[in-house]
């Protein structure tokens, strides 16, 4: 054993199991993964340090964060996770309910390997009794399934923990790199904005503005109670990465207690959004339990059942739908050119008849995208053209019976 090693202990599982259980993920999604461990430990500020060789690559990043660092009493249950299978792990497919413990059973400590040869964490952590002990975490990409760790030293720095990877194997072009955090962190900075979280590349701080295509603060007051809502609505530009449409409930203390997706989540029609909810309401709220309306729980506080909760839905149902409506015509407009681009139409003559058939049949197909634009999601020429034409073929009754189908 090398000296100042305490220990070289195994991960329950092979590096080839390792790699195969993290097959789906991409260098970026490896990089996020070691941001998201530093929120995880509570972190209000991460840095992302590039170092660059002489030819302008960089051939070592550094990242660092502020939260609570890594107790050496804990440290085998962060670096040495257990799989019941080596059924690969999907970056993609996390259900969670909140935003908070985003990685799960040191899974995001093993992704390295797809952009580095091995990476060493230096973390400090309080050890309860006012004192901060440091030490560091060494792991081989090569050897994912062993890592070695050094005595703990008494230090004065401040908690945090910095991972350094080196050797890295990846090409990293910087603006495909600020576009993928961007979309990765825009909404949980935005959900933290209130706490002043931030992420920083190089001591810049990331700007994500230009994935804001519309941003509205505004309040409701339920009547009855008069309990206060404080929205924010953010229409994104493009889609998060595996972050859906939702709604955010943040309590009085500007802790997130809960999210869901809203009711226009997911509908095809590229209307990426999220709300963000701030109320007193949430300081005591059951979120599991459903009473009937207009019942509060004495020891819970209200659920999901109660009045004000209810309200808040619903006004914020028609809010996010009126928000819809333009971008709906837009994205209408959209498809009527590219349906007479792809020649999908049939051929109508210049009399007015026909031009008013040709108007009913363009308020037909507006009509459907609106109701469900799935319908026109990635249509190739042809299917464009056979669409239309059954449109028309059909007479405006079996139209308005389809439309009543949606």
């Amino acid at each position: 054993m090398k000296k100042g090693l305490i220990a070289m202990n195994n991960i329950r599982i092979s590096s080839k199991g390792i790699e195969k259980a993290l097959r789906k993920f991409d260098y970026l999604q490896a990089i996020a993964e070691y941001i998201w461990n530093g929120f995880d430990a509570e972190a209000t500020a991460v840095d992302i340090t590039l170092h660059k060789n002489i030819l302008d690559g960089v051939d070592q990043i550094e990242i660092a964060d502020n939260g609570y660092g890594i107790k050496l009493k804990d440290l085998e249950g962060k670096f040495t996770p257990f799989y019941e299978s080596e059924k690969a792990v999907d970056p993609d497919k996390r259900g969670r309910t909140t935003s908070a413990m985003h990685g799960k059973n040191g899974i995001g400590r093993l992704t390295f390997h797809h952009f580095a040869s091995e990476a060493i964490w230096q973390t400090t952590y309080e050890d309860g009794l006012l004192l901060k002990n440091t030490y560091k975490i060494h792991i081989k990409a090569k050897q994912l399934d062993a890592y070695h760790v050094t005595k703990p030293d008494l230090t004065d720095k401040d908690r945090g923990t910095t991972v350094t990877f080196n050797h890295i194997i990846k090409e990293f072009v910087a603006q495909d790199f600020l576009a993928y955090l961007s979309r990765e962190f825009g909404w949980f900075l935005e959900l933290h904005a209130d706490k002043a979280y931030t992420i920083r590349i190089d001591g810049e701080p990331l700007n994500y503005t230009s994935l804001i295509a519309e941003k509205e603060t505004f309040q409701f007051v339920h009547p009855m109670s008069q309990t206060k809502f404080r929205i924010t609505y953010i229409r994104w530009e493009d889609r998060m990465n595996h972050e859906y449409s939702k709604l955010y409930f943040i309590d009085s203390k500007l802790n997130e207690q809960h999210k869901q997706p809203t009711t226009f989540n997911n509908k095809g029609d590229s209307f990426y959004h999220s709300v963000y909810i701030q109320s007193k309401l949430f300081d005591q709220f059951d979120w599991s339990h459903e009473e009937l309306s207009g019942q509060q729980s004495f020891t819970f506080g209200a659920s999901r059942k109660s009045d004000a909760f209810q309200y808040l839905l619903d006004e914020l149902a028609t809010f996010i739908s009126e928000k819809r409506k333009p971008y709906l015509r837009k994205l209408s407009d959209a498809v009527i050119k590219e349906f007479a681009e792809a020649k999908a139409f049939p051929t109508f003559t210049g009399d007015p008849e026909a031009a008013n058939r040709r108007e009913e049949l363009e308020a037909a197909i507006r009509a459907l995208c609106h109701a469900e634009p799935k319908v026109f999601a990635r249509l190739n020429p042809e299917q464009k053209k056979v669409l239309a034409h059954l449109m028309y073929a059909v007479g405006a009754e079996e139209r308005e019976w389809l439309m009543a189908a949606l």
